[in-house]
């Protein structure tokens, strides 16, 4: 299909000298031994509101779902057409806000070198360092800014980020630190600078399962209350409850889980918020540190958008059978509804789409070669049919009939049959 764009990959580099990154063809360096992703945010579109940062530090929250004894981090500038370059870059224990745990806070250095400068489009992963690393406990990445046209995001972040003005990576204290701007695809969302992933090394888990998907899986609505406010930090997407509930299984399990859900992904083209599946399906989720399982849970947008059922049949075959090429498992879960109560609902799918729909999930349930099947539509099943002929999502599950809320995301993370993973 020639609207199809392929993958252009980043491999960093350091030369004498100097620390720096540039593009090259898609080749990632395997992961150091006996480590896994246990956190990630992948990058999709610039920052839409981000203040000067020259000169600045920039606190970013990650939250790793695995214990372990060391880690390694992941910087890129994936969205850039103009380098960002950075001082220094620190990780500790977030205590509260922007303050750190007292002597938690620990230099990162990048091939021995503490000052990067990430070429557009380039990504780089820190040098290994000791540190004990708790599951669900949250920790901060702290980075000096010499200097940033453009701000490489992961938009739909929903956790609560800080900036400050001068060089305070080193600092535990929050003081002078305040929220980053917080709206990003016309909505609140949270956006994450620059950090991309985190890797832990852990003898408590069997792999890392790495979760494909759209704005669903990227949590819009999964933290919205009654009022429509959106609220950060409290950690409701269906893959965190998929992984605390993974938490007490035996280390026999995988179960270190990375989100790399981007709201509005689709599966074939791109989209103003970010690459294709097809596109970023490499670096987003076949070179995660010790990856063995990928939900696939992506399309709704692609036939929103006017594809038909036959061509992202075609493109989410290339997908299982890429991840079979590397020895991955790879779970599909079925599309659910997408009926809208309201005649005049733009997001709503209509009785072709509704058609669509139905047959890419046929194709998954009985035809597709994906290792296992998880079933989210028939969770999501139960709110009627809506006027234009398609079926409506369980009303109290749904926040606006496309994506589900918070109780719907812990329904279609509870429906998850965690043997699938063992």
């Amino acid at each position: 299909m020639n609207r199809r764009r392929r993958a252009t990959a980043v491999i960093c580099f350091l030369s004498i000298g100097m620390a720096g990154c540039a593009i090259s063809p898609e080749r990632a360096s395997p992961a150091p031994e006996g480590f896994f992703s246990a956190w990630a945010a992948p990058q999709g579109r610039l920052a839409e509101q981000a203040p000067n940062l020259n000169d600045s530090t920039v606190r970013v929250v990650v939250r790793p779902t695995i214990d372990g004894t060391a880690l390694r981090i992941k910087l890129e500038n994936t969205i850039a057409k103009t380098p960002v370059t950075f001082a220094a870059v620190y990780v500790g224990k977030l205590d509260r806000d922007a303050t750190l745990a007292n002597g938690t806070n620990k230099p990162l250095t990048f091939g021995g070198q503490s000052k990067v400068t990430l070429a557009p489009g380039a990504g780089i992963y820190s040098d290994v360092i000791d540190f004990p690393v708790k599951a669900f406990q949250r920790l901060a990445v702290s980075m000096d800014v010499i200097s940033a046209t453009e701000v490489s995001t992961h938009a739909l972040g929903l956790a609560s980020n800080y900036y400050a003005a001068g060089h305070r990576a080193q600092s535990e204290s929050g003081d002078g630190f305040t929220l980053l701007p917080t709206r990003a695809q016309n909505a609140v969302s949270f956006p994450v600078y620059w950090v991309a992933a985190l890797d832990v090394k852990s003898n408590a888990t069997a792999g890392t399962i790495v979760a494909l998907g759209d704005s669903i899986t990227d949590g819009r609505c999964s933290t919205t209350d009654a009022d429509g406010n959106v609220v950060p930090d409290l950690y409701q997407r269906w893959t965190d409850i998929l992984a605390e509930r993974l938490a007490s299984m035996p280390k026999s399990y995988a179960k270190a889980v990375v989100n790399s859900g981007i709201a509005g992904n689709r599966v074939l083209e791109e989209a103003v918020t970010g690459p294709p599946a097809l596109a970023r399906f490499d670096r987003d989720v076949l070179d995660r540190a010790g990856i063995t399982h990928i939900i696939l849970f992506e399309g709704t947008n692609d036939i929103h958008r006017g594809s038909t059922a036959a061509e992202l049949i075609e493109g989410t075959r290339q997908l299982i059978d890429r991840a079979h090429a590397r020895g991955v498992k790879i779970i599909g879960a079925t599309m659910i509804p997408r009926g809208q109560p309201e005649v005049t609902a733009r997001e709503g799918f209509d009785e072709t789409k509704e058609r669509y729909r139905l047959e890419f999930n046929e194709w998954v349930r009985k035809q597709a070669k994906f290792d296992s099947i998880i079933d989210f539509e028939a969770e999501m099943l139960g709110g009627g049919t809506s006027a234009q002929g398609a079926q409506i999502m369980k009303r109290e599950y749904s926040c606006d009939f496309v994506h589900p809320n918070g109780a719907g995301h812990r329904a279609l993370g509870e429906s998850i049959d965690l043997q699938l993973f063992q």
